[in-house]
Formats: C-alpha cells, structure tokens, sequence
C-alpha cells in the first residue's frame, strides 16, 4: 500500500501544526485521539494520544502508542520515532501483506 493511500483515523480534531506533521506521515501514523492520558502530568489529565503503524516506535522505548500532554512535546516524540522489527511489528505487518 502506497503512502497515498494510507488513511489516518482522526477520533478527535487535531490541533493544526499537529495535523499537518500527521498528514504529512501517514505512515507512521495510524490514529489520533485527544483524552484523558496515562500520568500526562496534567491536574486535568488531558493529552494527545497517537498510535503508531505496525513497524514503527518510539525512539527510547518499544512503545507503539505516544502520550503526550502538549503539542510541542507529542511533535518532538514524533520527530524521533524509529522504525521496529519487535515481534508484535512484524507479526502485523505479515498479516497486513497476507503472510
């Protein structure tokens, strides 16, 4: 599947500079959502959530999904993200490609 034609599920609007990265990378980005996230350090415990596509985490961690509180900390994990061959990744992505 080209990068074309890959679609990111919006749950909740983006905020722009967000939304922009996100469409600009659809293949890093499966699904946006903004809600209430784990320990976001935020009294109101809001944050923007970003689940990955198969083959790909964070930069430090072999975590597929991004919690972030704010837009400039969810863009900067983003900006870092690797690419991933963990056993999850791989098992996706050959039943993605019909394996």
């Amino acid at each position: 599947m080209s990068t074309n034609e890959l679609k990111v599920r919006y749950c909740k609007q983006a905020p722009a500079t967000l939304r922009r990265w996100i469409d600009a990378h659809p293949h890093i980005v499966a699904e946006f959502d903004v809600g209430e996230g784990y320990c976001s350090g935020r009294v109101d415990g809001f944050a923007y959530d970003i689940l990955l596509r198969p083959g790909w985490r964070m930069h430090d961690d072999f975590v597929h999904t991004l919690i972030e509180p704010t837009v400039d900390q969810m863009l900067s994990q983003l900006r870092s993200v690797v690419q991933c061959d963990c056993d999850q990744c791989r098992e996706l992505i050959n039943r993605i490609n019909g394996k």
